[in-house]
């Protein structure tokens, strides 16, 4: 039970429902999910770890505010996995993985640009198959906690791409195909990582 208010607390955050600043009041989000206060409890104490709210003494817990601090922590993070997953992986994709990347890349381009939950679930697609062949099955778990990180999540839904930025996109992850097609392990991890610097990619 507890896992199921957490995750729909977190949804509420992500999608902006509970707005940053918005006190999350464990009796309103019993009363609200239909549920008692104990699993309330259990799941704003993950919230709180997870750095989507703070508890404030005596006042319980407040959404929180999404910084650049905490978008430079996810994707300073999120790169130095990845680029080290998808340099194992370079030169072992199999003629189909590399025909699912460019259908991935074909697809997110014919998406609206302003639905920032589809492109960020065909990014994150995207990425999960540039690394699927990585042997180190525990560095690939450890990219799926954090593609699944709520805080993640939440900063795809802050993203407010352009037609040209999402063309950019597109552009890089060809570019980064092209590469890995050529089995060039040093130009897809520069391209790799130029996406986190520039705009930190979802």
């Amino acid at each position: 039970m507890a896992a199921q208010v957490y995750d729909r607390i977190c949804m509420d955050i992500i999608d902006g429902t509970m707005p940053p600043g918005a006190p999350l009041v464990q009796e309103q989000i019993a009363a609200k999910y239909g549920v008692s206060r104990t699993p309330v409890r259990d799941a704003l104490v993950q919230i709180a770890a997870d750095g989507l709210a703070t508890a404030v003494p005596g006042q319980g817990y407040v959404v929180n505010e999404l910084t650049d601090h905490d978008v430079h922590n996810v994707y300073e993070v999120r790169q130095a996995l990845e680029v080290l997953a998808a340099t194992q992986a370079c030169g072992l994709h199999t003629p189909r993985q590399l025909v699912r990347l460019k259908s991935l890349i074909d697809e997110y381009e014919t998406v609206d640009h302003s639905d920032a939950e589809e492109l960020f679930r065909l990014g994150t697609a995207f990425h999960s198959a540039l690394v699927e062949p990585s042997p180190n099955e525990y560095l690939l778990k450890l990219l799926e906690g954090v593609w699944a990180h709520p805080v993640n999540r939440r900063i795809s839904r802050t993203l407010d791409y352009t037609p040209e930025q999402q063309a950019t996109v597109a552009s890089d992850h060809r570019r980064i195909l092209d590469a890995l097609g050529r089995n060039d392990a040093g130009a897809m991890v520069q391209i790799l990582a130029a996406c986190f610097h520039i705009r930190g990619e979802a």
